[in-house]
């Protein structure tokens, strides 16, 4: 039995790469009130491994607020914070400074009133390609507190490292 399998050029790394396996699913999902005010707030974060890149497949984004909601998703470099813990690595590309050389906002997900957003991709056309650490942010509640519920829910994948790295 023979097997072909598919090789394609990662731009992001300049390497080429498997088109399929080893990949590691990764994602998070959250789901809340915010029962005050606040100009950012944080719910979810993943850090991707040293060397690797997160291709998100699968975003939903909602919430119950009739005025809509505002998210971010912005793609930090701890190296550059100067955090020395085993999550500390460089960001392999670059991208624009939202603080410079720390973080960069890689894109503001948006509902212009109540309902969801849901967006899919795949793995030669991603929704996004981030490196570092990802945090997914809500941004800018109503300034009166309601009991709308904001949510977040998305998955990817992300490279496995090659036996015997750290």
């Amino acid at each position: 039995m023979k097997f072909n399998l598919p090789w394609v050029k990662d731009l992001g790394t300049n390497r080429e790469v498997m088109d399929a396996l080893p990949y590691a699913v990764v994602g998070g999902a959250w789901d809340s009130s915010l029962l005050e005010h606040k100009n950012l707030f944080t719910p979810l974060n993943h850090v991707v491994p040293a060397g690797s890149q997160l291709k998100i497949l699968f975003l939903r984004i909602w919430t119950q607020e009739t005025t809509g909601a505002r998210f971010s998703i912005v793609q930090a470099n701890p190296a550059a914070a100067g955090l020395t813990t085993p999550d500390a690595y460089p960001v392999v590309g670059s991208v624009p400074p939202y603080f410079p050389g720390l973080t960069a906002v890689r894109d503001y997900p948006m509902l212009e009133a109540a309902g969801a957003e849901v967006l899919h991709g795949n793995l030669r056309q991603p929704i996004l390609v981030g490196e570092g650490s990802i945090t997914f942010n809500v941004l800018d509640t109503p300034a009166v507190a309601t009991p709308a519920h904001y949510g977040i829910a998305w998955w990817g994948v992300q490279e496995t490292p090659p036996p015997g790295s750290p």
